[in-house]
């Protein structure tokens, strides 16, 4: 069974504090067209929300099980909790993943995901689909397929004019990955906080440092990288940005009615 897990669980400080996972496409919520997008090609799909979402009622009517967790310690600390939830009890191998707040303007990074699983390793606990992107915010270092080292553009000197960059869409091997989140976990000193616990002095476990460790420990295997058409995923932060990409569904929409 394909499962996709939409990860919606963040605080969405950079927007005000609305959740960018339902805000309004012109007419439909940014999940509901990440679920239409994705429907076809998964045959079970989740929403990750935190507390305060669940219980404000917003993701009513969504078509997903919906599962609410604990968040504040950073997306990787939410990928651990969800795969708790998820895989534990239903005995799922491979989970595929999408961020919540990303806007799908086609199903082709799912195609192109799941065309990327072929050449993955199968002792490796995470494979990301990326391209190259002009002045990414954030970009890899890569040997090979496996990942090295993750980039930010607020943290480094020179940033890149292209870089390889995640598009919000990753698979995981849910027991390799489960085992090394909670390494990475007891490696933050974090072991004293349970699931529905969590405290942001101690630092933040995000997961594209987690990837970066994943390579720097010598007895764990690195995650890896499959490459996926660019410009089929777009990100937003404040109002004026979320008009550039509503016009840019727009126009993908039209195109495929003139296919069609």
């Amino acid at each position: 069974m394909d499962c996709l897990a939409i990860f919606a669980a963040g605080k969405a400080s950079r927007f005000g504090g609305f959740p960018k996972a339902f805000c309004d496409l012109n007419g439909i919520r940014n999940v509901e067209n990440t679920i239409a997008l994705a429907q076809k090609h998964f045959s079970k799909i989740f929403l990750i929300v935190n507390e305060e979402t669940y219980t404000s009622g917003i993701a009513t009517g969504v078509d997903a099980e919906i599962i609410s967790i604990v968040t504040g310690q950073g997306d990787a600390d939410s990928i651990l909790k969800s795969l708790k939830r998820i895989t534990v009890e239903r005995g799922i191998d491979v989970l595929f993943a999408c961020w919540g707040d990303a806007v799908f303007l086609t199903d082709d990074p799912f195609l192109e995901l799941k065309a990327g699983l072929s050449t993955w390793n199968i002792r490796s606990p995470v494979l990301v689909g990326c391209s190259w992107d002009e002045k990414p915010y954030a970009w890899f270092d890569v040997d090979g397929k496996s990942i090295v080292r993750s980039h930010f553009r607020k943290n480094e000197f020179e940033p890149y004019s292209t870089g390889l960059h995640d598009q919000s869409i990753f698979a995981f091997r849910t027991g390799t990955l489960l085992d090394y989140l909670m390494r990475r976990k007891h490696d933050l000193g974090l072991d004293a906080f349970d699931d529905n616990t969590y405290d942001v002095t101690r630092g933040e476990m995000g997961l594209l440092d987690t990837l970066t460790w994943f390579y720097e420990q010598p007895d764990l295997c690195a995650a890896e990288y499959c490459e996926i058409t660019p410009n089929r995923v777009m990100s937003f932060n404040d109002p004026a940005e979320l008009e550039q990409v509503i016009k840019m569904l727009k126009n993908f929409r039209k195109r495929d009615k003139k296919e069609c």
